[in-house]
């Protein structure tokens, strides 16, 4: 037998899960994304003719609002790459978890046939 001993356990990872959240993520930043856009049309349209105080109040609020929008679609867009990311890595250890199990196979086939012909070779 070998002396070393791969993983016998599969990965536990939900990949349906995974691409449902990082689709839901994207689906999100999508969504925040059109919404500022659409508030800075309409807000444009507002600040045609608007002058005075409660003119700059709102462009620095609206400024504001549409960064921190920007800024979340942006958290949910890398939120969701850091997901794929987890299942490509889940699946690069599965896959190195099969290659283990099968190179210990392999090498414990060997072993099992040296010794059988070390066998025949005794009991000659």
């Amino acid at each position: 037998m070998p002396n070393w001993s791969p993983n016998w356990n599969d990965v536990r990872w939900n990949w349906a899960a995974a691409d449902a959240a990082a689709a839901a993520l994207h689906n999100a930043a999508g969504v925040l994304d059109a919404t500022a856009n659409e508030r800075a049309g309409v807000a444009s349209e507002a600040q045609a003719e608007w002058r005075g105080i409660f003119r700059d109040r709102f462009d620095a609020e609206l400024a504001g609002m549409l960064s921190r929008g920007r800024a979340l679609a942006d958290e949910c867009r890398a939120a969701a790459e850091r997901v794929a990311s987890a299942s490509n890595r889940a699946a690069n250890e599965q896959r190195h978890r099969e290659h283990e199990r099968e190179r210990w196979r392999r090498e414990k086939e060997e072993e099992d046939r040296r010794r059988r012909e070390e066998e025949r070779r005794r009991h000659r």
